[in-house]
């Protein structure tokens, strides 16, 4: 499957935590016959990182080193889907689109709930994604137009996998639309576990 006659390099996919990252691109990896690489997994592997946070229970990444890996193998493979939560690292030059996968946060919840995440870890990711933190992380390395948001809620991996595609192919949309914050309902479950998980 081509996804448009036009020429690229990279097609970035970040999100919280829980959204379906990996899964998503996987399955575009496996439907566009091109390589995948996992920023977290990449920087663990060779030593791309700097510290480790006992706190967040994650390693701190060096970031300069890791843009400049990717970038080496966007060159070396001419195509690549790079997946991450910081995926915005990614050069310009070499990025097509990012795709921010975005969920309710109330589904978030119960998703990082299942995985048997701790309290603090869970209510970090749930305030990102009700704020849009990855959106705004995205739209501060790249021009709006390249920055794609899809809301993964309620949705099967099948219909979100069609959604990117379509995206990414040109016959849908690249938007930034999604917003929590206007939700009461969303806003006062988001506030309410704060309060409980301080």
């Amino acid at each position: 499957m081509s996804t448009s006659s036009k020429s690229w390099r990279v097609i970035a996919i970040s999100g919280t935590p829980g959204t379906g990252k990996s899964d998503v691109g996987i399955a575009i990896s496996r439907l566009l016959g091109v390589d995948l690489v996992e920023l977290s997994n990449l920087a663990l592997e060779e030593g791309l990182y700097v510290d480790y946070d006992n706190e967040r229970t994650s390693f701190v990444i060096d970031e300069s080193r890791l843009r400049e890996r990717v970038r080496k193998l966007a060159l070396e493979k001419g195509r690549l889907i790079v997946v991450g939560h910081y995926s915005e690292i990614v050069d310009d030059d070499i990025l097509d689109k990012i795709i921010i996968l975005r969920i309710n946060p109330i589904e978030l919840a119960e998703r990082l709930s299942r995985r048997g995440w701790p309290a603090k870890k869970m209510r970090e990711n749930i305030e990102a994604e009700f704020v849009g933190v990855c959106t705004s992380n995205a739209l501060s390395e790249h021009p709006v137009e390249k920055v794609c948001e899809v809301d993964v809620s309620g949705r099967s991996l099948e219909e979100v996998v069609r959604e990117v595609i379509e995206v990414v192919s040109g016959i849908r949309l690249c938007r930034v639309y999604v917003d929590w914050l206007s939700d009461e309902f969303i806003a006062s479950y988001v506030l309410s576990l704060t309060s409980t998980t301080s």
